[in-house]
């Protein structure tokens, strides 16, 4: 290996939407409402956690022939309890990536019959699984019902030859997949593909 790297995060977000204090509240905790329940200093609606490994697991290789070897798991989880009609809406997601690119060196173009151009190409592919589950959890009724998900295939490919300092040429290829895991939404899927040019004006 030219290099060989190992990534891990994580991050985590709590949120308090939004809260009234209640008139009715007593500090010895002695005040109930008419169903019997404590009444609390803070009326609170909504209440949401964020957990994001992004990536759980990365590994990102470069071999001695500069090829490039990309492998990436993450994880990530947002639940939101609402006290209004006592549910949690849980949204779950995992997805591997594995990647890999490799640079021809010095490829000769003839774009014009007097000028033959030699340059390298950058060339990327990259095919990722993604996984979504939303759940609903009925906490009084101790019901769980998966609502939404979905199983989506992702494939990238680009290409890049760099013709002048400030003329770059690419050539891409997107396809997105997508498989729910309910009967009430249909499969589909989305192929992009062309040739695009980027001229940068700079001093």
């Amino acid at each position: 290996f030219k290099k060989f790297t190992i990534t891990h995060s994580y991050r985590s977000t709590f949120n308090v939407s939004s809260f009234t204090s209640n008139l009715t509240y007593l500090p010895d905790n002695s005040a109930r409402d008419i169903a019997g329940n404590f009444i609390p200093e803070l009326q609170i609606s909504t209440i949401s956690i964020s957990e994001q490994f992004s990536p759980l697991l990365g590994v990102d290789m470069t071999l001695k022939n500069n090829m490039l070897i990309k492998v990436e798991y993450k994880k990530d989880r947002n639940a939101s309890l609402s006290l209004s009609n006592n549910q949690i809406t849980e949204i779950k997601g995992s997805a591997w990536t594995v990647g890999t690119g490799y640079k021809f060196r010095q490829v000769k173009m003839p774009f014009v019959k007097s000028r033959v151009i030699k340059s390298d190409i950058d060339t990327r592919v990259d095919v990722s699984i993604r996984n979504n589950n939303t759940i609903i959890r009925k906490i009084v009724e101790e019901v769980n019902q998966l609502t939404g998900g979905q199983r989506v295939l992702s494939i990238k490919f680009t290409a890049d030859y760099r013709i002048s300092a400030k003329l770059n040429i690419r050539a891409f290829y997107d396809y997105i997949a997508t498989t729910p895991f309910i009967s009430t939404t249909f499969p589909t899927s989305n192929t992009n593909a062309g040739i695009s040019l980027r001229f940068t004006l700079s001093q």
